[in-house]
């Protein structure tokens, strides 16, 4: 009964033949990972230069084989660099865009609603709130951009399958 449970998602994933769509399940895992590592190292008080480098780095490793086998069905450690060379690109992006949301008036315009009150009362950095949800409004749109940017130049040759 429990083998079962826990093949049916595997078999209905594997059943799903759109590379995005995949991406997509597997972008879920992947970016849960990353953003939690990048919540957490803020929280602990690190600039969030730091803390999404470090996530990134350790998230790449993480990353490379979910995206390469789960999505792309390859087992290959060639593509590595490359893998490497798209997230390189991505971090640099994504520091640009939280340092433009840090300098614009769009965490104070979010953390004045009424309904996010509560978050005065957690257990964090005030400080860098605004930081993991720059972070969140990110996300979406980068993971497109790494998908296109994987397909493109890093999983493009079918023949590197091991």
């Amino acid at each position: 009964m429990i083998k079962r449970i826990i093949k049916t998602p595997i078999i209905l994933f594997w059943n799903i033949k759109n590379k995005f769509i995949r991406f997509i399940f597997v972008g879920l895992i992947n970016t849960l990972f990353g953003y939690l590592l990048f919540i957490f190292l803020i929280w602990l008080n690190l600039h969030y230069w730091l803390a999404l480098l470090i996530s990134q780095i350790i998230g790449v490793l993480f990353n490379y084989k979910t995206t390469g086998y789960l999505v792309f069905e390859n087992k290959s450690n060639k593509l590595i660099f490359y893998f490497f060379l798209v997230y390189g690109f991505m971090y640099l992006i994504n520091v640009l865009e939280l340092y433009f949301l840090d300098s614009s008036s769009l965490y104070e315009n979010i953390l004045s609603l009424s309904f996010l009150d509560f978050i005065d009362n957690l257990p964090l950095n005030q400080d860098k709130i605004g930081n993991a949800i720059g972070q969140a409004i990110v996300i979406i749109p980068n993971s497109v951009i790494t998908f296109f940017l994987n397909k493109i130049f890093v999983f493009k040759d079918e023949k590197t399958k091991e």
